[in-house]
């Protein structure tokens, strides 16, 4: 055990230079789903889909799209589709956040909600104003970031050795989308790396908690690797009643704009 110990300490000295550079890269990742190992009580057989994450960056900010769909079959023999779209603008100093978020079944639209966001540069605190589906404005409390400003405070965190963190995240789904996310960051890894990829890597649990409903236990969990650049591998999503693994199978470096 102490020698295990040595050389987890060795590994943390020699990667530690490069680790304080890590920040989040303009990048597309596409990932393929599929049900993971098969829960006592999940109502899913089978489950094939994608997922795509898309972050670019903008001279005022940052756009990211993700979209995540698909086809599911019950062990009731019943078919299911889903599709979940989400697209926003955030500006680079994590302030103001304009938000898209819709979801479908089959070909149907089931929500949709469109907006603005902004937050105080003192304490976070701020407003949401809702224009989909109806005019609607929520109170955000202090200390709230906005997603892409949360993937960014990670990596940092992550570089600087924290290994617990906590955020109140907001990001439009919802006049209750105000989420509770607690990271657990392990220590970094060397990973094989895919495209123009650095090769560090942290493994990470993030638990989603709904702050209004306050329960003890997280309405979804993802588990993963984040790579210096902040892309997602090795991703597990749980749902709760059945987990599906998202297998990175291509991933880009994007371009940064000449402001």
């Amino acid at each position: 055990m102490a020698r295990a110990w040595i050389l987890a300490a060795g590994v943390m000295v020699a990667v530690a230079g490069s680790v304080a550079e890590a920040a989040l890269e303009p990048h597309r990742a596409a990932y393929r789903l599929k049900l993971a190992e098969k829960h006592h009580a999940s109502p899913l057989s089978d489950v094939r889909g994608g997922l795509v994450i898309e972050y670019r960056l903008a001279c005022d900010g940052w756009l990211s799209r993700q979209r995540l769909g698909f086809a599911a079959a019950t062990e009731a023999g019943e078919g299911i589709t889903h599709d979940v779209r989400f697209s926003s603008w955030e500006s680079l100093d994590g302030s103001r956040l304009r938000y898209t978020v819709r979801s479908f079944e089959g070909d149907a639209l089931q929500e949709e909600y469109r907006g603005e966001a902004w937050l105080d540069a003192e304490d976070g605190s701020g407003i949401a104003s809702f224009g989909t589906p109806h005019d609607e404005k929520v109170v955000l409390p202090s200390g709230t970031v906005f997603p892409t400003d949360h993937i960014r405070r990670i990596l940092e965190e992550a570089g600087a050795g924290k290994r617990f963190v906590s955020h109140e995240v907001f990001d439009g789904w919802g006049f209750d989308a105000l989420t509770q996310i607690t990271s657990v960051i392990g220590p970094p890894q060397t990973i094989e790396p895919a495209s123009a990829e650095k090769s560090r890597a942290w493994p990470v649990s993030m638990a989603y908690y709904n702050i209004e409903k306050k329960a003890d236990t997280p309405d979804f969990e993802a588990v993963f690797l984040l790579t210096e650049e902040g892309v997602l591998r090795d991703l597990l999503l749980d749902y709760g009643e059945f987990q599906l693994d998202a297998t990175l199978e291509s991933f880009e470096l994007l371009g940064r704009p000449a402001c």
